[in-house]
């Protein structure tokens, strides 16, 4: 089985490539502004490396929101295209999802409220089993963490979700992508059938 992850959060691009289950590399940076141009780079070069063909993917994965307009847009473009190049599957993973994933690597936590700015007051959220993940107004978030104070709250960019509270940052990485994609492709779909779940406004707009 193999798999490439591709991941555009904030000003970060990275990459990851699973091998007959297992990772074989991966690369990230900041590229800033770039991203459409290097993310194809980075992408050649695991595969270059790892000796591997396009035809010989089987799935592409990548967050397909929330988060920022410009990466989502562009992760979710290049997928696509190689995905219709290749004959590859897409397996879409959820950044509400890949959040606590990456951060139960390193923490023992029980209830992990994952937020991520939604604009105008307003962010996306979920809790596994205990919140549905949707959008809700900082009220209705704040409301939640009075009745389960025992909840640990994260997200990518915490000082943008202007929430009053204490937020840890989790960034999105490309290997724990794999590892989602890897354990779900069930979920795999055709290109033309990948959706964009929801975005934040682009950089500048109201």
């Amino acid at each position: 089985m193999n798999i490439l992850a591709v991941e555009c959060c904030l000003k970060l691009t990275g990459a990851a490539l699973m091998v007959d289950g297992k990772i074989y590399g991966h690369d990230s940076q900041d590229f800033g502004r770039k991203q459409t141009s290097e993310l194809p780079r980075i992408c050649e070069r695991l595969m270059n490396d790892a000796g591997l063909t396009w035809p010989e993917l089987d799935y592409i994965t990548l967050t397909n929101g929330p988060g920022y307009f410009t990466g989502i847009r562009v992760g979710a473009a290049y997928a696509s295209g190689i995905a219709y190049a290749s004959g590859a599957k897409v397996i879409p993973v959820s950044t509400l999802e890949l959040l606590p994933y990456i951060f139960r690597k390193s923490h023992n936590a029980g209830k992990i409220l994952t937020v991520i700015y939604a604009g105008h007051g307003f962010v996306y959220a979920s809790c596994s089993g205990f919140l549905d993940a949707g959008e809700y107004s900082h009220g209705q978030i704040l409301s939640w963490l009075n009745e389960n104070p025992d909840a640990v709250i994260i997200s990518d960019d915490p000082e943008r979700t202007a929430l009053d509270a204490e937020i840890s940052q989790v960034r999105p990485d490309a290997i724990s992508l794999c590892e989602i994609a890897g354990m779900n492709t069930n979920r795999a779909v055709d290109p033309e059938k990948l959706r964009i779940t929801y975005f934040r406004a682009p950089q500048g707009a109201n």
